[in-house]
Parts: structure tokens; sequence; C-alpha cells
């Protein structure tokens, strides 16, 4: 008997560290290294999504003071940084932190487009510093190299996905190829045929990795506002030298639903050229 209730014991140990580790809500830094053949230097990228206004401290200082020990050559905003429900005060403070330090670029989410402030919130990330991307591509010197970021808003800001798949196919054939080319956009949907257009990049977040996920899993159980697949809920995807890096976010407080086994991610890309990498 006593050694049945040492057994029950530790069984309830261990299922009480799983279900504790399982709601850890510290910031994971994920970091990933994907290589090139358009770049002859490194160029590294911090990707934020799905922030929803939560605290990190002060103007977001947790966030900021990894940003800075990482020391991007360019920071990605993937939509619904900005919350609907949660005081804008916050996430302004840290955009106006970033932008006149950093090269960053924005895209909207559903979540800036629920707050009925859409353009309020347009004019803010503008003032900010940082550039804000609606159908359109940015184009910039890295060193010997160019880099394209194409931009498009979340599809909420219209009417049927048949225009964002028209327009990202239009930004895709009026950019220069020869550069380093990404697709800064906040949904993982049609990510195999945004990937057909030839991008070298694809940035993407909105799903938070799924609501649950267990820890020998990439992706999540299931994913709110995903009615197809739980298929690109987060992490990183390789199409033959090609690559789409989707976040789990970093949303906190403002899950109604605990997540599971998914901790708030920050993530920092280091792009190599082919030559270092063979070397």
């Amino acid at each position: 008997m006593k050694t049945l209730r040492t057994i029950i014991r530790i069984i309830l140990l261990a299922f009480l560290i799983f279900v504790v580790s399982g709601l850890d809500c510290r910031i994971k830094v994920r970091k990933y290294t994907v290589t090139s053949s358009k770049l002859t230097s490194p160029l590294k990228i911090v990707l934020i999504t799905d922030l929803h206004s939560c605290y990190y401290g002060k103007g977001e200082s947790r966030i900021i003071k990894q940003i800075d020990k990482f020391s991007p050559d360019l920071i990605m905003l993937g939509g619904d940084i900005y919350d609907d429900v949660k005081p804008m005060d916050i996430t302004q403070e840290f955009l106006c932190d970033i932008g006149p330090r950093y090269r960053c670029y924005y895209v909207t989410g559903n979540h800036e487009v629920k707050s009925g402030h859409l353009d309020s919130i347009k004019n803010l990330v503008s003032l900010s510093g940082v550039r804000l991307l609606d159908m359109e591509t940015a184009s910039f010197a890295h060193g010997k190299d160019s880099i394209n970021i194409c931009g498009w808003p979340d599809v909420t800001e219209h009417t049927t996905w048949r225009i964002v798949l028209d327009g990202v196919d239009s930004l895709a054939r009026n950019c220069n190829r020869n550069f380093y080319t990404i697709l800064l956009h906040h949904r993982p949907e049609f990510v195999e045929t945004f990937m057909e257009h030839g991008f070298d990049l694809l940035t993407a977040g909105h799903y938070h990795g799924g609501q649950f996920r267990l820890p020998w899993m990439r992706e999540g159980v299931y994913a709110p506002d995903h009615t197809a697949e739980t298929k690109y809920t987060g992490g990183l995807y390789d199409f033959q030298g090609r690559y789409a890096i989707i976040s789990r976010g970093l949303a906190r407080e403002s899950t109604r639903i605990p997540r599971f086994y998914i901790r708030p991610e920050l993530i920092e890309i280091t792009v190599l050229p082919d030559t270092l990498q063979r070397k």
C-alpha cells in the first residue's frame, strides 16, 4: 500500500510539473538561421507579431532589451501589434522607441481593423517612425546587397481573399527579383500559394501557434479562426531553399484561454549568404 501511495504521489507531481510548465508565459527568444544566394553579408531580422498591447515592462522594456542585444538590421511587425480592447499607449511608446533607431516595417492584422480605429492606428504607426506597408514594396541597400520588403494588410481590410491573392501576385511581379525579397503578411493562409511567387522569405503570425500544443509537436492542436487545418501555425518551413517563418506571437494577458506549451515568442532570424554556409 505504501508503494502504491508513493507511485500515485510521483504521478501527481509529474502531472503538476507538466501542467505548470505548459502554462509558462515568459518570452521565448526563438532563433532561426536560413541561407540565400542573393546575399553577400548576413542579414539580421527581428519578427514581432500578435503583441496585442500586452505588457512586457514599461514601454515593452523586456522586448526592447532583447532587440538591442541582437542589434537587427530590420524589424518586421506582422500585425495585431495593437489590440482592439487594450489601451494603445504602451504599444505606441514601444514603436516610438524602436522606430527612430531601427529600420522597421509594419503591416496590419485583423485586430487593428476590429478596433474600429484603423486610420488612427495607421497614423500613429507612421508618426512613430515605423514604415507602414500598405499594399506596397519598400527597398533598401544592405551593404552590397539590396532587399525588398513586400507588405500586404490583413484580409479584413478587403472584401475577399481574391483581392489579397491578386495583390500579392502583383507585388511579386513588379519588384526586382534579383534582390532578396521578403513578404510581410499577418496570416499564414495560402503560404504555399504565396511561395509559388518566388519570395525568398515569408513571415506571418495570427494563429498564436494554436491554442494548445504538446511539447514534442511543432503544430498546435487547435488554432482559433483556422477552419481548414492546423498546418503552418508556427515554426520554420523550407520550400526548397526558400523559407516561411510563422511566429506564435507575443499575446499573453489578452488571450482569454491560457495557451498550453506555447510560450510567447520573439523571433530572431539570421539570413546567411550561401558562401558563408559552405565555409
